[in-house]
C-alpha cells in the first residue's frame, strides 16, 4: 500500500466518501465490524485493519453517532388544521450531508421531508427572527455542523458569549477532522484567543471606514455628518503617512510600516509621538506630503519651540483616540497589539478557515458592540478582495457567516454587504430577536436587509410590532369564504266574517353562497404559539414551510475529549511596527 503521511493519511480517512469506497473495495477481504447501521455514519474496520492503524483517528472513533433526535410532536396549529409528523430519529449521515448541493434548514412538520436550499439559495443570505431561547442558536449550530462537514469555510460572530457555542465549534471539527483549521478570537479571554488586529490590513481608505465605523452614522444630521467626514479625512491621512514609511516590503497585506491600535491613540493624544512621525515620513510619497500639509494646521510656536494643539486635534477626532485606547489596552490589548497576527481574515476566508468570534456583550457591552463593527468593517473589505479574484479562487462552497444577536453590532454599512457578497461566494445569516434591533440603526437599514436576504425564518416572536410586520412580510392569499342565510316564513288566511275555516301556510329555505377575500397567510397568534424549535420559513417570498429545527448533539465520549480547548497556534513571520508604547518614556514630560 502507497505510503502515506499522518495528516494526508487522516484527511483522507476522515472523508466518508473515500472511506466508503475503499470499504467496498475491501468486502470480503477482511470482515466488517458489526455496527447497528442506524447509530453508525460509516463502519471503519476494513479500512483501520488494512491501514495498520488503531480504530481512533484524530481522538474520535468513525463509528460514533451525533445521537440527535427531533422532537416529536403529532400535531400543529398552522393553518388551523392537525397533520401528523413524520419522524427521522435520527441526523443524516455524513455522506449523506455531503451529497447535497445545499444545506437543509430542518424537517417539514406535514410530512417529514427535509427542506433544503441550494448554493445559489444561500448566497442569496438567510434571516433569522425569533426572541431569546426559541432555536435560533440552535438553527445555527445545525448550518454550521452540515458546512463544516461539507469542507466549507465558517465565520460565525457569538453576540451571546456562550462558552459551550466554542465548545460545540471545536466538537464539530473534531467530528470532521478539522479541528486544525478552528481559529479563535475572543477578547473576553485572550488565553483562548488567536491574535487579530482589525486595522492593519487594507489601504488607507478602508482603514479609516473600519474605525469610523464606532461613531454613529451622521447622514441625516449636516452639522454632525461635517465633522465625520473630516475625522475621515484625518484618519486616511494619518493611516496613510504611516503605511509611507518604507517597511515590511516582503510582508503579503502589510502596507509600509505595521501599526495597532495603542500606536494610533499614542499619536493622537501625544505631540512629541506625532512630531516624532512627521520626521519618519518621507516628503517624497504622497502619504508623506499629505500628513506634513495636514498636520500643519495644529502645530503652534512657543519660545521658538514647534507643538501640537491636542485639544485642537482630538475635537476634530470626536473621541476616536480614547476608543482606540480601549482596545490597545486590557484584554483587548493581548490580542490586538500584534503586528503579525494568526488571524487574517481575508487569508482565512479563501482557505476556508473556521473562525469564531466571542463578543464580551454582558460584562463590557459597549467595548463588545464597537469590536464587532470593526470585525465587520474587516469583513466587508475581505469581500471586496475575494470580488476581484478569479472566479475559480473564490470560497467554495459560499462561506457560512452566522452572526447571532446581530443587533448589538449591526450598523449601516451593512445593507452594501448583502448587496455585494454574493459575487464573493459568501452567505450571510444575521439573527435578530426583534427587527427594533435593525431600526435602531435606521429604517432603511431594515427594509435593506429584509429585502436582500432570500430566505426568512421566523420562530416564536415576543414583540407585537415584529409580528405585525413579519405577518405583513409573508403576505396575504385569496381564499374562499362561505356564507350560510336561513330564511323562515308563516301566514294565517281566513275571510273577513270568520264563517269560513282559517288557512294557515308556512315555509323554510336556506342558501350558500362562496366569495372570495384575502386572508393572512400565517396569522400573527400562530407565530406567537410556535414551539421551541419550530419556525416558519418564507423562501423566495414565495414558498411558505412549517419546520421542525433538529439539534446538534454529540455523545458524552465525544464531548470528553474536547472539554480542554487547545487554540491553533500559527507560525507568523516577524513584522516591524511603529512599537510606540516601548518607547513611551521618549514621550513623556521630565521635570526640570
Amino acid at each position: 500500500m502507497r505510503q502515506w503521511s499522518k495528516m494526508g493519511l487522516a484527511a483522507v480517512m476522515c472523508n466518508p466518501l473515500v472511506i466508503k469506497t475503499i470499504s467496498k473495495a475491501l468486502e470480503g477481504v477482511i470482515p466488517p465490524e458489526p455496527k447497528y447501521l442506524a447509530d453508525a455514519l460509516l463502519s471503519p474496520a476494513p479500512i483501520v485493519a488494512a491501514a495498520g492503524l488503531m480504530s481512533v483517528w484524530g481522538g474520535y472513533k468513525i463509528g460514533e453517532t451525533v445521537a440527535n433526535r427531533i422532537p416529536a410532536t403529532s400535531k400543529t396549529a398552522l393553518f388551523h388544521s392537525d397533520v401528523a409528523v413524520k419522524p427521522h430519529p435520527y441526523l443524516p449521515s455524513a455522506e449523506t450531508i455531503q451529497s447535497w448541493n445545499g444545506m437543509m434548514i430542518g424537517y417539514r412538520v406535514q410530512d417529514g421531508e427535509p427542506i433544503i436550499l441550494n448554493w445559489d439559495q444561500w448566497m442569496r443570505h438567510c434571516f433569522i427572527v425569533g426572541q431569546s431561547g426559541v432555536g435560533k442558536t440552535v438553527l445555527g449550530e445545525w448550518l454550521m455542523f452540515q458546512q463544516i462537514m461539507h469542507g466549507g469555510g465558517l465565520l460565525f460572530v457569538d453576540g451571546k458569549l456562550d462558552e459551550k457555542n466554542l465548545a460545540k465549534i471545536f466538537q464539530m471539527a473534531a467530528y470532521a477532522c478539522r479541528r486544525e483549521d478552528v481559529l479563535v478570537i475572543n477578547p473576553g479571554n485572550p488565553k483562548n484567543s488567536n491574535t487579530y488586529n482589525p486595522i492593519l490590513y487594507g489601504d488607507a481608505d478602508e482603514v479609516a471606514a473600519r474605525i469610523l465605523s464606532l461613531i454613529p452614522s451622521t447622514e441625516t444630521n449636516p452639522g454632525a455628518d461635517h465633522y465625520r467626514q473630516s475625522a475621515n479625512q484625518a484618519l486616511t491621512t494619518l493611516v496613510g503617512a504611516i503605511q509611507s514609511i518604507p517597511a515590511n516590503a516582503s510582508v503579503p497585506g502589510v502596507n509600509g510600516m505595521a501599526y495597532n491600535f495603542l500606536d494610533l491613540s499614542i499619536l493622537l493624544q501625544n505631540a512629541k509621538a506625532i512630531l516624532e512621525l512627521e520626521e519618519r515620513v518621507p516628503e517624497s510619497t504622497d502619504g508623506g506630503r499629505q500628513f506634513k500639509l495636514w498636520l500643519d494646521q495644529f502645530k503652534t510656536k512657543s519660545d521658538g519651540n514647534v507643538g501640537v494643539d491636542l485639544k485642537k486635534m482630538r475635537d476634530l477626532f470626536g473621541g476616536v483616540g480614547g476608543r482606540m485606547h480601549q482596545f490597545g489596552t486590557g484584554n483587548f490589548g493581548q490580542i490586538t497589539s500584534t503586528y503579525s497576527p494568526e488571524v487574517n481574515l481575508f487569508e482565512a476566508i479563501t482557505s476556508n478557515k473556521i473562525v469564531y468570534v466571542a463578543l464580551p456583550t454582558m460584562g463590557k457591552a459597549e467595548a463588545a458592540s464597537n469590536f464587532g463593527k470593526m470585525l465587520v468593517g474587516d469583513y466587508r473589505t475581505a469581500v471586496s478582495w475575494i470580488q476581484a479574484l478569479p472566479e475559480h479562487r473564490r470560497p467554495w462552497p459560499p462561506t457560512l457567516c452566522f452572526f447571532d444577536e446581530a443587533g448589538s453590532y449591526v450598523t449601516q454599512a451593512w445593507s452594501r454587504i448583502f448587496e455585494q457578497a454574493r459575487s464573493a461566494h459568501q452567505a450571510l445569516v444575521p439573527a435578530v430577536q426583534t427587527l427594533a434591533n435593525l431600526d435602531a440603526v435606521s429604517k432603511e437599514l431594515s427594509a435593506m436587509v429584509m429585502g436582500n436576504t432570500n430566505t426568512k425564518v421566523i420562530f416564536r416572536i415576543g414583540e407585537s410590532d415584529t409580528i405585525t410586520r413579519v405577518t405583513e412580510l409573508i403576505g396575504k392569499e385569496t381564499v374562499g369564504q362561505r356564507s350560510y342565510s336561513v330564511s323562515t316564513s308563516s301566514g294565517t288566511s281566513g275571510n273577513v266574517a270568520g264563517l269560513s275555516d282559517e288557512t294557515r301556510n308556512s315555509g323554510e329555505g336556506a342558501s350558500v353562497g362562496v366569495r372570495e377575500a384575502e386572508a393572512e397567510r400565517v396569522k400573527p397568534t400562530t407565530i406567537a404559539r410556535l414551539g421551541i424549535g419550530e419556525a416558519i420559513v418564507l423562501i423566495e417570498n414565495s414558498k411558505l414551510h412549517h419546520v421542525k429545527i433538529p439539534a446538534v448533539n454529540f455523545d458524552e465520549s465525544v464531548i470528553k475529549k474536547t472539554e480542554t480547548i487547545e487554540i491553533n497556534r500559527r507560525k507568523v513571520r516577524w513584522v516591524k511596527g511603529l512599537d510606540l508604547y516601548s518607547a513611551a518614556n521618549k514621550y513623556l514630560t521630565k521635570a526640570d
